[in-house]
């Protein structure tokens, strides 16, 4: 079986084309990397850059050349983050699906799940915790593994291209920028805390993927393991200099010479805030977790086909939805609100079918008793035949509707939630929020919210409403109900309507 996996990543794009074995064993046929830096001005403008579009293009239709002379029996590409969050990111998939390869974009605990998953068969995991770090463009993936078992995982909005855009440096940079920058990254790991468990492992490795690290490496130790104080000498390195000596001098790969100095400072903070333990940079990344993931599934491409779990999910709501009037309105105001809030969010075309999923069946519980309603959603859920998806993706469905209201999901009160892998821990609060949010707007049935749009600052999350009618109730209902949200956006909440 040949298999072929592309990584549309906000710095470079990746492919690897291998054969496998029944027994699970592969043979590298081809690899290609071009660095076309999608999320290069991102930050500013909103959008991939022109140059940086047509340049992914020209690397995907070069790519799908490659994969189309294998004659791959199974095609896989997945977006990250620079996809997650650009305004022109669905053209750019169109017209890459127009080259014959269909990009579907990946949330950023997917990445993070499918990093730990190529990092597992790369090498044993020591007794002892460790820290699985991947510095993409636009995102940085944590994941915390103790004895071989993930404890816990966050996909930080924040990538070496997103921090250098952010932060402007002066070329060379100055003493300034370096305290701006610090301060920056201060603020990004005080708020990455408040989303993890209140008691984590302190890992005794760091054990890095992704081309920032490999640099960093090469730079620091030789291409070695490196400790805190060879990368801290390395980052003084790169801020005496300017972009042209750090290629002349310290053999800086050219297209990465205006950011690594951000990008060393970036991963200093990081060994510091786990605790300063040595980093060792393997050679695996996303591409080798999407190939283990299809040969887990028997060779299938991820995820199966939308139209089989579509037609599943009907199926259960048709028996027992009460009011699909009410289910299919909190179902649009729900995507309203995701694509909204994706790039805070990190989200991406899967947990988007999960949530119009379980916002369909939010209410299938009212098919048993209108008291605790949503408790016996997640039972409907977990124990109903939903061909098209994976077990894991059926727990998740039935945790999102467990959580569409009541109190909100926790770890150490609810067995369900528990359950759930800690990326998915992750993503269940995302979308039982959301979720929430869009049921307090529907709360009368009266679907008097025909529309909604967001406008996000650093402090408030405004949610501005088109209606027809008195909506008074439902705005009451949205700041109430929606205060989960509130909490994981670490922003306050305000109505509009108009």
């Amino acid at each position: 079986m040949r298999i072929a996996a592309v990584d549309v990543g906000s710095n470079s794009i990746h492919m690897v084309v291998v054969e496998a074995d029944p027994a699970g064993g592969q043979r590298v046929l081809a690899r290609e990397k071009a660095m076309v830096r999608l999320a290069r001005g991102e930050a500013t403008s909103g959008e991939i850059g022109p140059e940086a579009f047509r340049a992914g293009l020209e690397a995907l239709g070069r790519m799908a050349g490659v994969i189309r002379g294998f004659a791959c029996e199974t095609v896989m590409a997945c977006g990250t983050a620079a996809l997650r969050d650009a305004k022109n990111a669905q053209a750019f998939v169109l017209e890459a699906e127009a080259l014959g390869l269909p990009i579907q974009v990946i949330s950023g605990e997917e990445e993070a799940r499918l990093i730990h998953q190529a990092v597992s068969h790369a090498i044993p995991f020591p007794q002892e915790p460790v820290a699985l770090v991947d510095i993409g463009g636009g995102s940085t993936e944590l994941t915390w593994v103790q004895g071989g078992r993930v404890a816990a995982s966050i996909s930080l909005p924040w990538g070496l291209q997103r921090l250098a855009d952010a932060a402007q440096t002066a070329d060379p940079p100055s003493a300034a920028d370096l305290r701006h920058l610090r301060k920056m990254i201060r603020r990004i790991l005080k708020k990455a805390r408040k989303d993890l468990p209140s008691e984590l492992p302190e890992p005794a490795l760091i054990l890095g993927t992704s081309g920032t690290l490999e640099d960093l490496a090469r730079g620091a130790a030789g291409g070695r393991a490196f400790t805190l104080e060879q990368l801290r000498a390395y980052a003084l390195k790169l801020w005496r200099t300017d972009a042209a000596q750090r290629i002349a001098r310290l053999g800086v790969d050219p297209k990465r010479a205006e950011v690594l100095h951000v990008g060393a400072i970036w991963a200093l903070s990081l060994m510091e805030w786990l605790g300063a333990p040595p980093l060792r940079h393997l050679p695996v990344g996303l591409r080798e977790g999407m190939i283990w993931e299809a040969l887990k599934h028997g060779g299938a491409a991820i995820p199966p086909l939308a139209d089989r779990r579509r037609a599943s999910v009907e199926h259960l709501a048709a028996r027992l939805d009460p009011d699909p009037g009410h289910s299919l309105h909190v179902a649009k105001l729900a995507d309203q609100l995701f694509e909204g809030l994706q790039p805070l969010f990190e989200l991406g075309d899967t947990e988007r079918q999960w949530l119009a999923f379980a916002a369909r069946l939010h209410d299938i519980g009212l098919s048993v008793s209108e008291k605790g309603h949503h408790k016996h959603g997640e039972y409907l859920v977990r124990n109903a035949a939903l061909p098209g998806f994976w077990p894991e993706e059926v727990d998740v469905l039935a945790q999102v509707v467990r959580f569409h209201r009541g109190k909100p999901p926790h770890h150490a009160r609810h067995d369900g939630f528990r359950a759930l892998a800690p990326w998915h821990r992750q993503v269940v609060r995302k979308l039982a929020a959301i979720l929430r949010g869009a049921v307090a707007l529907d709360g009368r049935r009266r679907q008097a919210v025909r529309n909604l749009s967001l406008e996000i600052s650093d402090e408030v999350l405004r949610v501005r409403l088109e209606a027809a009618g008195d909506v008074e109730a439902e705005a009451a209902a949205f700041l109430d109900k929606g205060a989960l949200l509130g909490t994981l956006l670490d922003r306050r909440l305000e109505v509009a309507v108009g």
